[in-house]
């Protein structure tokens, strides 16, 4: 009778000599069980060939099969570059061979439940129910065909010592079998719990991994308005004015929409800055900024151009619109007061308007349209909007 125990997993193709080592530590504990048990084996049909007085031979077989024999397959299955099927391989030829014996002795009924139990069971364990099948068949078909043509008759008893020794050795294999699965279990208990806590642990690594990048975005996209805002006002600067006038110029063209410019400049703003101070103009631009930032549209690009230029980018809107609105901030801003310390400062402003495609089709045909108009309204008195007065 010789317990079994696991036999390793499948492995890739090692070099010939050696097993690969993951599965060395578990043809180990193989051997050790296998060897026990053979050992445990031969006790038992040692005690009961005592009865039979059988010749030296069979003692000498009985020697190799327990004694000798685990030891071999041992070392083939260590050398093989298949661990796994190695180990079917023993565990079949385990179950022919424990047949044999058990036919030859005319299947005494305790030593024969005995080896096919410890043999079916082993291989129930660790070739699941295909590797379970063959073996029983090798067991069996073998055996009773061997009887069959020997006319041999069967003899199942077995004496109380005999019987005393297959109780116990299947006792302490079953004891084997039961301790081996627990401590499998625990280890995949532990091991289940190990992963669940490296998942957990990766799980927050990645969510802090994303609050980071999450931050880094939200940086870089600080970092990319505060490059492309005006520090003073909170508007647009020329720089993103350049990056986006091409693009909403060329989106018009395609939709056959017009596209207005408006050039503001705030009038005599060097007497404000000389009378009152640089603080006082700075008041008034940001007053400026908010009025236009509070009544553009959402579409419309506001942009402070330089010093006291403001330039505004106003996608599908007429000339005729754009003089209306140009006209309507003109006003509100003449009528409003900017809250300096105990000053309250007014200001007026001069615009100059030019539209696609009447005024040019192109971006700095436009800027250079508004530009003149400005200039013209300046020349005329200032606080006042003109528009372009040459075509494209």
């Amino acid at each position: 009778m010789r317990p079994e125990a696991a036999t390793p997993p499948p492995a890739a193709a090692a070099p010939a000599g050696a097993a690969p080592g993951h599965a060395l530590g578990l043809l180990r504990m193989i051997h050790r069980i296998r060897a026990g048990g053979s050992v445990m084996g031969f006790v038992i049909l040692g005690s009961h060939l005592l009865g039979r007085n059988d010749s030296l031979l069979v003692w000498a077989l009985l020697a190799l099969q327990f004694l000798v024999y685990p030891h071999l397959v041992h070392q083939y299955a260590i050398r093989s570059a298949n661990p796994s099927r190695a180990g079917l391989h023993n565990f079949l030829l385990d179950a022919f061979l424990l047949g044999l014996w058990s036919a030859g002795l005319g299947y005494p009924l305790w030593i024969s439940f005995t080896l096919f139990t410890c043999n079916i069971v082993s291989v129930m364990l660790y070739h699941g129910l295909r590797g379970t099948l063959l073996a029983a068949a090798l067991f069996i078909l073998p055996g009773l065909t061997w009887l069959q043509l020997a006319g041999k008759a069967l003899d199942p008893h077995t004496s109380g010592l005999t019987t005393a020794l297959s109780i116990m050795g299947l006792s302490v294999f079953l004891l084997l079998v039961t301790r081996m699965t627990f401590q499998r279990t625990l280890k995949l208990r532990e091991t289940r719990e190990a992963l669940r806590r490296s998942e957990q642990a990766l799980q927050a690594a990645n969510e802090e991994l994303q609050g980071r990048f999450n931050e880094i975005q939200a940086l870089q996209t600080q970092l990319s308005e505060q490059a492309n805002r005006d520090p003073l006002t909170g508007l647009y600067n020329r720089r993103y004015l350049d990056s986006t006038l091409e693009r909403e110029l060329a989106r018009c063209q395609r939709e056959g929409q017009p596209l207005s410019l408006m050039l503001i400049d705030l009038d005599r703003f060097k007497q404000i800055n000389d009378t009152y101070g640089h603080q006082a103009g700075d008041a008034v631009l940001r007053q400026l900024a908010t009025m236009l930032g509070t009544q553009a549209r959402q579409a419309d690009v506001i942009c402070r151009y330089g010093g006291e230029e403001f330039l505004l980018l106003l996608p599908q809107m007429s000339q005729a619109a754009a003089l209306e609105k140009a006209e309507h901030w003109r006003r509100s801003f003449e009528q409003a007061r900017v809250e300096f310390g105990e000053f309250r400062l007014q200001a007026t402003l001069s615009i100059g308007i030019a539209t696609y495609p009447g005024h040019g089709t192109t971006a700095q045909a436009l800027i250079r349209g508004a530009d003149e108009a400005l200039y013209r309204a300046k020349n005329e008195g200032r606080n006042r909007v003109a528009v372009c007065d040459r075509a494209a």
